[in-house]
């Protein structure tokens, strides 16, 4: 299945996409620097995954 995108004319909306990816990033950090799990929704399922520390 192809999706295709909409033009959107709403200059705040034009922006939603950036402003959740930017989102997500930072609460991946978040929770790294923490070591709390992350909830996110897969296949159908809310699950808690644990942030892998990045390597030195």
């Amino acid at each position: 299945m192809t999706e295709e995108k909409q033009k959107v004319t709403d200059a705040d909306l034009e922006k939603v996409e950036a402003a959740l990816l930017r989102a997500a990033l930072r609460a991946r950090e978040v929770a790294r620097q923490t070591g709390t799990p992350l909830v996110v929704y897969k296949n159908g399922r809310i699950v808690k995954e644990l942030v892998e520390q990045k390597s030195k």
